[in-house]
């Protein structure tokens, strides 16, 4: 037996036991949303339900997928050419998953966006009109209240600088602080 077939043959094994745990997690709904393990998309990874919805429909494939992976690993260790049994399994593993995932994906597109109870579209960052904004002479500029009554969870929170801000920075800012410089420069550039 060469030594390519058992490290073949482990490698597939390995993944075997990786895809039956997340089709296992997904197919229970235990697997709750991450960055790392799972089916992760714009739409599997907008709300919760997505992301247990698109797992739990790809969770069959992922379970198939070590399924193939397990018969090729096993297979892997039959004599000398046993590589190729691991390595097609390997290969046919991955599609399978991909397949899976796509399939994943789909189900969690179709699952109602999930209903705002904060952020940047119920109001509290930009695009609110309040007074205060229209009596300052920007009430036309969506980003004129940025950083002012910002509640704190736009993404790009510090983002907005316009020219205007630059301008009325706090004296209390640091030379070289992003206020500092206008929006469209970058940091280090020379101005």
């Amino acid at each position: 037996m060469h030594i390519l077939s058992v490290v073949t043959a482990v490698l597939a094994l390995v993944l075997a036991v990786f895809w039956a745990g997340v089709g296992t997690a997904g197919l229970l709904g235990a697997l709750k949303r991450n960055r790392w393990i799972g089916v992760r998309s714009d739409e599997t990874m907008r709300s919760a339900e997505a992301f247990t919805a698109g797992n739990k429909a790809a969770s069959p494939g992922f379970l198939f997928t070590a399924l193939i992976l397990a018969i090729g690993g096993v297979l892997g260790f039959s004599g000398d050419l046993g590589f190729l049994f691991a390595i097609v399994a390997i290969v046919a593993g991955f599609g399978i998953a991909v397949l899976a995932a796509g399939f994943g994906v789909r189900v969690a597109a179709a699952v109602p966006e999930p209903e705002n109870e904060g952020g940047c579209s119920s109001g509290c960052c930009s695009g609110e009109t309040t007074d205060s904004a229209a009596d300052d002479g920007h009430g036309d500029d969506p980003a004129s209240d940025c950083g002012t009554s910002s509640c704190g969870s736009c993404a790009l929170q510090g983002m907005c600088t316009t020219d205007d801000a630059v301008a009325d920075r706090p004296a209390h800012s640091a030379p070289g602080a992003a206020a500092d410089r206008p929006a469209h420069s970058a940091p280090g550039a020379v101005h």
